[in-house]
């Protein structure tokens, strides 16, 4: 029975080795396809395929260090925006993302199979076979991921951005790579519209006029808000609205629209529609205008202003409402105007009445509060209780909030809800082609002051009956580059520096000063404070 035993005792240490050994070898080949996970080629670095190993390696650190240097030298904002302002950069992200995933993948599979001991008992086969399928399917999720976002991304670039210029020639951007595309262009003028259309509303109104106007060499902008309201516009000498208003002033002597309907007035914000009405009985006199309407209200904003306007950019008001819901909502702190003041949720304002119309959900309560998209709509357009400059401020506050609270990782989860609704809701005349120059130009901006041109009573510019020359003047000195400051010997803080420390339009009275009435202007300045 000893000597039975003996021998079997000594067998015993040699297949505890091997169990061990093949244990070993089991966690090379887990780890080795893990590792070729990572880096594409640096598991296969330590198998049979060395060489092909070291050459996918290779590749893969040269793409980091280059990315990692655009990315130093660039910023990773613009590197992405440089990428994305070429559609032909995003064809070749799209096959790029595919061949790579492809190949990733290959490479996982083939470390597996290369590290894969010779003998190995059925239940690490099954693990090895499972991890590698697990790791294959991550690497090819991230690739199908990344592809569908460079389509999609392919896809809004080239339905947003499809303008040909054709309307306003567009500026001159200079072609020549690696020089300044705005070399020929002093400045540039872009007309930002909010337009109303929706479903069941008849016609456009563009409720938010904006014109943003750019030095392209230093990117100092000015920003002049044209009142929805305002009446008398100029027509351009070619308008076809001519032929309803031969003097050249819209709604002058008569305005047609309030024979029609007493409500409606000829008011810069009814342009578009009056135009899609004339056009429906004169559609010769529009022809080669894909929307009449919109280029009319450039072409009127651009006489009140006596800037030629570049590009026109629209965005359906129902396009933010989505937006907002896409972001979660918002935290805006709701503000009202008076003591009695009323903000109405849904309903309309009959301007000839004064009364409410519609159905009224319900009235904002004052505070911060979390609004759903639309919610923080109608906080921004309604107006029925209190004035346009009132509604003007609470447009500013929601737009600081959508920027202050936007969250990149959450965003960036929901991209392909808020690249469906930019397609569908926002218009623009720039071409595809402009936007790596407007790309440079969006980052001079940022780097340089921004002004605000307001066409208010405060400048003496009254909507019912606008001094247009007095528009242009202000506009003039708003875009005209102001002198280089010169130097002031330093003073020391006091009643100076007291005073111009104190905001503009604030309630407080000075010390020592009678307390005075202000006036609406100056109530509408002091709620600009989100």
């Amino acid at each position: 029975m000893t000597d039975h035993e003996a021998p079997t005792e000594e067998r015993s240490p040699g297949r505890g080795s091997q169990r061990d050994r093949r244990r070993a070898d089991f966690r090379r080949a887990i780890g080795l396809t893990a590792l070729g996970t990572v880096l594409p080629g640096a598991g296969l670095t330590q198998t049979r395929n060395r060489r092909l190993g070291w050459v996918l390696l290779g590749v893969t650190l040269v793409g980091i260090v280059v990315l990692t240097y655009l990315v130093l030298t660039k910023g990773l904002t613009d590197t992405a925006l440089g990428v994305v302002s070429r559609s032909s950069n995003l064809q070749l992200l799209v096959v790029g993302f595919v061949v790579v995933g492809v190949l990733w993948c290959a490479s996982i599979v083939l470390t597996a199979v290369r590290a894969r001991p010779r003998r190995l008992d059925r239940s690490h086969t099954r693990w090895l076979a499972a991890f590698t399928t697990v790791m294959v399917l991550v690497i090819a999720t991230f690739s199908y991921k990344a592809a569908e976002y460079a389509t999609i991304t392919k896809d809004t670039v080239a339905g947003i951005f499809t303008g040909k210029n054709d309307a306003t020639g567009g500026p001159d951007l200079n072609p020549d790579e690696g020089e300044d595309p705005w070399a020929n262009t002093p400045r540039v003028n872009v007309l930002l519209l909010g337009s109303d259309a929706g479903v069941g509303r008849e016609g456009t109104r563009t409720d938010s006029m904006v014109v943003a106007s750019i030095d392209t060499k230093t990117g100092r902008t000015a920003l002049i808000s044209l009142p929805r309201n305002l009446e008398n516009a100029p027509l351009p000498a070619d308008s076809p609205l001519r032929g309803l208003y031969p003097s050249g002033i819209y709604g002058s002597p008569v305005c047609i629209r309030a024979q029609t309907n007493a409500s409606d007035r000829c008011t810069l914000n009814a342009i578009w529609t009056e135009t899609d009405q004339y056009r429906q009985d004169h559609p010769s006199a529009f022809k080669g205008e894909a929307v009449p309407g919109r280029d009319e209200t450039r072409d009127v904003i651009s006489e009140i202003l006596g800037l030629r306007i570049d590009h026109t950019v629209v965005i359906d008001l129902k396009g933010f409402e989505q937006l907002i819901d896409a972001m979660g909502g918002l935290d805006v702190n709701v503000k009202l105007s008076g003591n009695d003041t009323k903000l109405p949720i849904g309903g309309h304002l009959n301007e000839v009445t004064g009364r409410m119309e519609g159905t009224v959900l319900g009235y904002f309560e004052p505070g911060l509060q979390h609004l759903d998209g639309s919610r923080a709509l109608w906080y921004a357009r309604t107006r029925a209780a209190d004035s346009d400059s009132y509604r003007q401020a609470r447009q500013r506050c929601v737009v600081q909030a959508i920027v202050q609270q936007v969250n990149p990782a959450s965003m960036v989860a929901k991209y392909a809800d808020i690249a469906r609704i930019a397609k569908d809701n926002i218009y623009t005349d720039i071409s595809s082609d402009s936007l790596p120059a407007y790309v440079d130009l969006v980052q001079r901006v940022q780097r340089a002051k921004i002004t605000s041109v307001a066409l208010t009573s405060t400048q003496k510019i009254y909507s019912s009956n606008p001094d247009y020359d007095r528009v242009r003047a202000l506009v003039k000195k708003a875009i005209t580059t102001p002198p280089a400051p010169k130097p002031s010997p330093s003073t020391s803080s006091g009643s100076s520096s007291s005073s111009s420390s104190t905001p503009t339009g604030s309630a407080t009275a000075p010390s020592g000063s009678a307390t005075t009435e202000l006036t609406p202007e100056q109530k509408a300045e002091a709620y600009n404070a989100c």
